[in-house]
C-alpha cells in the first residue's frame, strides 16, 4: 500500500515536470558556522627595550610662539668689551717722566692727555699753529722741541732748556706765544721745568677754549 502511494506520487510530479515550468531545485546546503573553540587569542609580543618617546609641544605654548611676530624675536645679545677706552700714551723721556711725578699740576694733565680721544679737525690744526709760532720766536731757539701732541681739549708741547736759566726762558716764550698767537686758540698755559740743571725738561700744556654754544 504504501508503495502503491509513493508509486502515485512521483508519477504525479512528473506530469507536472512535463507541463512546464522549471525542474525542481535541490535546496541550498545551510551554511556551516564556524567551530568555536577554547583557545584564547595571543597578542603580538612587545618589542625589547624603552618604548621610544615622541616629545609634542604644549598646545598652549605653540599658540604662544605663534602669535609673536618674527620682528619681535631678538637675536642674542652680542658680547660687549668690559674694558674702558683705549689709552694713546703721550711718550716722555725719562727726564719728563721724572719732571712730571715730581708736578702735581703737570701729572694731572698728563694723564687727562692721555686719556682724551683725538679731535683730529681741530688737533691737527692746533698742531700746525703751535710749530709755526715756536719756529717764528727768536727766543725758541735756544730749545730743543722734542714733541707737539694735541687731543680734544689739551695740548702739549716737549722741551729741552739749555744753561742755568734755560727753563725760565722756556716759560717767557711761551707766554709770548701765548699772548701773540695761540690765546684765540687756548685760554691757559701751564709748565713744568726743574728748578735746577744746564739741561732742563720742559712740558707745557695749553688748554682749549671752551666752544660757543650756537643760539
Amino acid at each position: 500500500m504504501i508503495a502503491l502511494l509513493c508509486g502515485l506520487a512521483v508519477a504525479a510530479a512528473l506530469l507536472v515536470w512535463r507541463g512546464g515550468g522549471d525542474p525542481p531545485q535541490e535546496a541550498a546546503p545551510a551554511a556551516v558556522a564556524p567551530a568555536v573553540t577554547d583557545t584564547p587569542l595571543v597578542s603580538p609580543q612587545p618589542l625589547q627595550g624603552p618604548a621610544p618617546t615622541v616629545q609634542t609641544p604644549n598646545a598652549a605654548s605653540a599658540a604662544a610662539t605663534a602669535a609673536v611676530p618674527a620682528a619681535m624675536i631678538k637675536p642674542p645679545p652680542r658680547p660687549t668689551n668690559q674694558a674702558g677706552p683705549a689709552r694713546s700714551a703721550f711718550a716722555l723721556s725719562s727726564d719728563h717722566q721724572t719732571l712730571i711725578h715730581e708736578t702735581v699740576l703737570a701729572a694731572a694733565d698728563h694723564e687727562r692727555l692721555e686719556q682724551e680721544p683725538r679731535d683730529d679737525a681741530w688737533a691737527t690744526e692746533a698742531e700746525r699753529q703751535i710749530r709755526q709760532a715756536l719756529a717764528r720766536h727768536a727766543r725758541t731757539g735756544d730749545f730743543d722741541v722734542v714733541a707737539v701732541d694735541c687731543r680734544q681739549t689739551l695740548c702739549a708741547i716737549q722741551a729741552f732748556s739749555y744753561g742755568e736759566n734755560g727753563h725760565r726762558e722756556w716759560v717767557k716764550a711761551v707766554d709770548e706765544l701765548y699772548k701773540e698767537t695761540l690765546a684765540d686758540l687756548f685760554d691757559s698755559v701751564n709748565t713744568a721745568f726743574p728748578t735746577r740743571g744746564s739741561r732742563s725738561p720742559v712740558l707745557t700744556f695749553l688748554h682749549r677754549k671752551p666752544v660757543a654754544a650756537r643760539p
